[in-house]
């Protein structure tokens, strides 16, 4: 049941909609308004959430996430938003939300959608401590938009001033940054890719330093990039991989003037200081029904990996094996010096990606299997706040974004990911095109598994970002 206080807005309101109409009571808010009310107040946020957030706004306030009804913006064609709210102190005063439009780094193009939250039934000074509020609207962008991106901020306002963003994706501006959406200018990015090379049993010795000649020869991601909108990170990391019959080999290099961490146990939460990690989707459909794995190390060499039978489903007690191996060049948590970074090694069994699957499609890989992966850094400098980098940046503020996964596919010993075909002799007397194989040739791949196309061939080193 609503408060009295709630009674008495939405009374008011109904007051100014409806002052020409003597049949509406003053002081009685009309159904329709009690009723959108009441379907909007819940009781925990939607797990399926396609934008979580999870931003605070002087603990006043948490800004949890938001979805969107299209994967795509097309200007000039209305889409809509549902935000979530969640209200931890009452606001008596007269804030309101703000929803702000903008193109990347082009403030020229602002658009304002501010607007009275549940269809303007329930203002902000109405809200209650506890309330759980889901809003939803229209919002579009002009037929003429040009820009491949839109992002999204949201907020609270009072004549100059603006509720302080303490935690969570923001700008400079006090702005939750909610989310970035292609538009329909955009063309379709084409996923990263990484080819790891193959190398014999024994070739790498785990101690964090990648210094065998095979690591020098290993593809690498290249820097990774801001996680929201893929801009140059302040610091640099990147990673590189190798396997061989048993094990994924990944390598971090991460440049660091203050390493540090007071983590030390397994499956801490080590996202929450500095770490690195690394996710898998072996399947690789990129879906939110897949099941994958999240594995993260930080500079003490703990461990923390977890299974997850689908989107955020942690399941923390799955041991993936993993072995790693830190090295710092510099000294880990005194902060008044300055290092200059950390290496890490991960020696992944190739079984661990199935997580507690029995069986699972791509896994164990060989030569031109392809998984989806990504990589991320977590650096919490002195003084600032967290700061996330990626290989495939997700562009939103969630690492487990499936589909933003780029491509690791398993080369040979020189990096191929399959075999060139070749011409065997013709029969005697059979008449061959130039070229062309003879009618009974054929391919000890294709026999294994007669269905699957061959691997089309790769670069032993990504494209330059």
């Amino acid at each position: 049941m609503f408060d009295r206080k709630l009674r008495v807005a939405l009374s008011a309101l109904a007051a100014i909609a409806f002052g020409g109409c003597v049949e509406q009571s003053p002081d009685v808010p009309s159904e329709d308004d009690i009723k959108a009310a009441k379907e909007n107040l819940l009781s925990a946020p939607p797990a399926t959430m396609k934008f979580p957030v999870n931003a605070d706004l002087e603990g006043k306030v948490t800004y949890l996430g938001m979805d969107v009804d299209t994967d795509v913006v097309t200007p000039g064609k209305a889409f809509t938003l549902t935000h979530y709210w969640k209200v931890n102190e009452a606001l008596p005063d007269d804030w309101r939300v703000f929803i702000h439009l903008e193109a990347p780094g082009n403030k020229g193009s602002h658009l304002n959608a501010d607007h009275v939250p549940i269809g303007g039934k329930y203002p902000v000074h109405s809200w209650k401590k506890g309330d759980i509020i889901r809003d939803i609207h229209r919002v579009s962008v002009p037929g003429g938009w040009k820009a491949p991106f839109v992002e999204i901020y949201a907020g609270l306002w009072k004549g100059p001033l603006r509720l302080k963003v303490t935690s969570g994706p923001h700008d400079a501006e006090n702005r939750v940054k909610c989310a970035v959406l292609p538009t329909a200018a955009t063309k379709p990015a084409e996923a990263k890719k990484i080819v790891a090379k193959k190398v014999k049993a024994g070739t790498i010795k785990l101690d964090g330093k990648l210094d065998e000649p095979a690591w020098k020869e290993a593809a690498s991601t290249g820097a990774f990039v801001k996680t929201m909108d893929g801009g140059k990170a302040e610091s640099v990391a990147d990673a590189k991989v190798l396997w061989d019959d048993k094990y994924l080999y990944v390598g971090f290099t991460i440049e660091d003037a203050d390493v540090w961490s007071t983590l030390t146990q397994r499956d801490d939460k080590l996202w929450t200081q500095e770490a690195v990690e690394m996710f898998i989707d072996a399947a690789g459909d990129g879906k939110d029904t897949d099941h994958y794995v999240e594995l993260q190390t930080n500079p003490k060499g703990a461990i923390f990996d977890s299974y997850l039978p689908g989107y955020r489903k942690n399941q923390n007690d799955f041991d993936a094996g993993m072995k790693v191996a830190v090295n710092v060049d510099g000294t880990v948590d005194k902060r008044d010096d300055k290092d200059k970074g950390w290496t890490v090694e991960m020696q992944i069994p190739l079984e661990a990606a199935k997580g507690k699957d029995k069986e699972m499609k791509n896994v164990p890989p060989v030569v031109g299997t392809t998984w989806r992966v990504n990589f991320f850094r977590m650096d919490m400098p002195g003084g600032k706040a967290q700061q996330g980098t990626a290989w495939s940046p997700p562009l939103v503020g969630d690492f487990h974004a499936l589909g933003k996964f780029g491509l690791l596919v398993f080369g040979d010993e020189k990096g191929a990911t399959a075999s060139a075909p070749t011409a065997p002799a013709a029969a005697p007397g059979a008449l061959t095109a130039p070229g062309a194989p003879a009618k009974d040739a054929k391919d000890p791949k294709a026999a294994k598994d007669p269905k699957k196309p061959a691997a089309a061939a790769a670069p032993a080193a990504p494209a330059k970002k």
